[in-house]
């Protein structure tokens, strides 16, 4: 059973016979969220298919192939999380519901531009208090937020490796310089990250904290 369908049961399993008005939405989001994580299971194996060997001629250019699984990837594990957030704070009564959208993690606990934390990690309620506090602590979410940043504001360093043969192998991709969360940025704050990381880290991040989550669910009584 996939993380989709294991959280959809759980909300099933919580919420059948309470009248609960928000059964349906809390069930969207928590399948949605599965669903994210196991898109970048399928992402990984299609990235490695199209680049970890010889690359494929099949009509599309190369670095928009690269750029468009980075990003997917990237947005993707963020989201799975932020989809995770929204579905505990319906589910357990705390979320803030911002007038734009539904809670993010960031709604609870970011950096700011200008290198202040806004920490409202205590409106968040147990056991999802330390759900979240596993999500920010972990410094492979932290590397996501600057790699998301960089692909938003267009600052990644693109590093080519060049050659006069075939093209083959993920070492022959795109890399990027990815900025700091804090400024001021300059050369020493930076990390050098390549783009099959940046797919295989996604993945397993949104799979460790989507699969937290689930467990969180499957705990409730």
């Amino acid at each position: 059973m996939g993380l989709s369908e294991q959280a959809n049961t759980q909300v099933g399993r919580l919420l059948n016979n309470t009248n609960n008005p928000q059964h349906p939405a809390i069930g969207h989001l928590a399948a949605a969220a599965g669903r994210a994580a196991e898109s970048l299971v399928y992402l990984a194996d299609i990235d490695d298919i199209r680049f970890g060997g010889v690359w494929l001629a099949d009509g599309y250019g190369n670095d928009a192939v690269d750029d468009g699984h980075v990003r997917w990837a990237a947005t993707g594990g963020l989201t799975s999380l932020d989809l995770c957030i929204a579905a505990a704070g319906r589910l357990s009564g705390f979320a803030r519901r911002p007038s734009r959208s539904e809670d993010s993690i960031r709604d609870y606990y970011r950096v700011t531009v200008s290198g202040l934390v806004e920490d409202d990690r205590h409106l968040v309620r147990p056991p999802w208090r330390a759900w979240i506090d596993a999500v920010v602590t972990d410094s492979r979410y932290a590397t996501l937020l600057r790699v998301r940043n960089a692909l938003v504001y267009a600052d990644a360093l693109r590093i080519i490796h060049g050659t006069t043969g075939p093209i083959s192998g993920h070492s022959m991709r795109y890399g990027y310089n990815i900025g700091p969360l804090v400024p001021p940025a300059h050369p020493s704050t930076h990390t050098q990250v390549m783009s099959r990381d940046i797919v295989v880290l996604s993945r397993d991040v949104a799979l460790t904290h989507v699969g937290a989550f689930v467990a969180v669910l499957q705990s409730l009584p």
